[in-house]
C-alpha cells in the first residue's frame, strides 16, 4: 500500500514538474547531450525513509527549476502577505481622513453660509433703519443729519455670490456695517434730543398711514385713468374696502369737511406748523369743522364719491400750501399695508 502511494506521488512530481517547468525542445536536445554524470546537477533527490524497516526506501528526483520557481512563487506570496496588512491599513487610514477632511469642509461651508447671510440680513436692517432715521429727523426738523459713508472700494453683499466671498470681502462688509452702526447711533442721538424740544410738533405730524390697504398710484407722474394723458399724481391712492375706517394720522384741527369736486366727500385736518392733510372719495365723514382730533381717532369711511375709479382713499400732505409725497412722512411703511 505504502509503496502505491509514493509511487503515485512521484509520477505526480514528475507529472507537474514536466508540464509547469517544461523546458523549450532546444533545451531538451541540450540536457540530451550533456553527459550522463552532469545531468543529475538538474535535479534534487528527496529520500523518504520509513519507520518501519520492513518498508523500503522511496527516492523521489524533483527538477532543480520547480523547486527555485516554487521557492520564488512562496517568497512573493509571503511578501506579499506581511506588505498587504500594512498598505491595507495606510490606504483605510487615509480614506478615514479623506471624509473627516470633507466633513468639515462642509460644516466650515455651511458655517460660512449661514454667517454671510446673517450679515445679509445685519446689512438690510441697518439701512432700514437708516430710512427710519430719516424719516425721523424729517419729522424732528433735523436737516444737517450727518450721511454714513462708506469705504473707498467696500464690496457689499450681493445674494448672488453670497456663498462664493473670499474672508477679505466678509471683514471688509463688517468694517462698513460697524461705521454705519456707529453713525446712526449719532444720528438717533441728535434726534433724540430733538424729539425732546419739539415733543408737541411730532404729536401733530402725519407719521401714520391713515387706513390699511394697498397702495395703488404714488405721488408724482402717472397715466390718467379717466383721459389716458400724463397727469401728476399730488398724493397717494391706498385701495380698500369700501366702509373701511380711516384714522387721523396726528393730531389736529378739522378745517373743512363736505364735497370737493373731483375729491368727492373729503376732510382737511390743520396739524399746525404750516403741515395741512386731505382725505378724498370718502363714503363717510364721522367729523365736522372746528372738531379736533387726536392720532389714531377715526374721522370717515372709505367710498368712491367723485372721481374716483373705484373704493380707495386719497390722501395728500401739504407743506405750507405745497404738495409733498406723503410717504416721506410715514413711519410704517406703504408696503407694510
Amino acid at each position: 500500500m505504502k509503496s502505491r502511494i509514493f509511487s503515485a506521488l512521484r509520477g505526480y512530481l514528475d507529472t507537474f514538474s514536466s508540464l509547469v517547468l517544461r523546458l523549450p525542445p532546444f533545451k531538451k536536445r541540450a540536457m540530451n547531450r550533456l553527459p550522463k554524470k552532469n545531468r543529475g546537477s538538474l535535479f534534487f533527490t528527496l529520500l523518504v525513509v520509513p519507520h518501519d524497516d520492513k518498508a523500503q526506501m522511496r527516492r523521489l528526483r524533483i527538477r532543480r527549476s520547480f523547486v527555485y520557481t516554487g521557492s520564488v512563487v512562496v517568497g512573493t506570496l509571503a511578501l506579499f502577505g506581511l506588505l498587504f496588512p500594512t498598505y491595507y491599513l495606510k490606504v483605510l487610514g487615509q480614506g478615514r481622513a479623506v471624509d473627516l477632511l470633507t466633513r468639515e469642509n462642509q460644516e466650515l461651508r455651511r458655517n460660512q453660509a449661514e454667517f454671510e447671510s446673517r450679515i445679509a440680513a445685519v446689512r438690510r436692517q441697518v439701512a432700514e433703519f437708516e430710512g427710519q432715521a430719516r424719516k425721523f429727523a424729517l419729522m424732528a426738523g433735523v436737516e444737517d443729519l450727518p450721511e454714513v459713508d462708506m469705504a473707498a472700494g467696500s464690496p457689499g453683499l450681493s445674494m448672488s455670490g453670497i456663498f462664493s466671498l473670499p474672508m477679505k470681502d466678509i471683514e471688509g462688509e463688517l468694517s462698513v456695517l460697524d461705521r454705519k452702526a456707529s453713525g446712526l447711533l449719532d444720528n438717533y442721538k441728535v434726534i433724540g434730543k430733538a424729539f425732546e424740544k419739539q415733543s408737541v410738533q411730532l404729536s401733530s405730524t402725519p407719521s401714520v398711514i391713515p387706513v390699511k390697504g394697498i397702495l395703488g398710484h404714488g405721488y408724482g407722474w402717472r397715466k390718467d385713468p379717466f383721459t389716458g394723458l400724463r397727469d401728476f399724481h399730488a398724493g397717494v391712492d391706498i385701495v380698500a374696502n369700501r366702509g373701511a375706517k380711516v384714522y387721523a394720522p396726528a393730531n389736529g384741527i378739522v378745517t373743512k369737511v363736505g364735497r370737493a369736486g373731483g375729491y368727492g366727500k373729503t376732510i382737511f385736518i390743520s396739524h399746525g406748523n404750516g403741515i395741512t392733510t386731505r382725505y378724498g372719495h370718502l363714503n363717510d365723514m364721522d367729523v365736522k369743522v372746528g372738531d379736533r382730533v387726536k392720532r389714531g381717532q377715526v374721522i370717515g369711511r372709505v367710498g368712491s364719491t367723485g372721481r374716483s375709479t373705484g373704493p380707495h382713499l386719497h390722501y395728500e400732505v401739504l407743506v405750507h400750501n405745497q404738495k409733498v409725497n406723503p410717504l416721506q412722512y410715514i413711519i410704517n411703511e406703504y408696503r407694510r399695508f
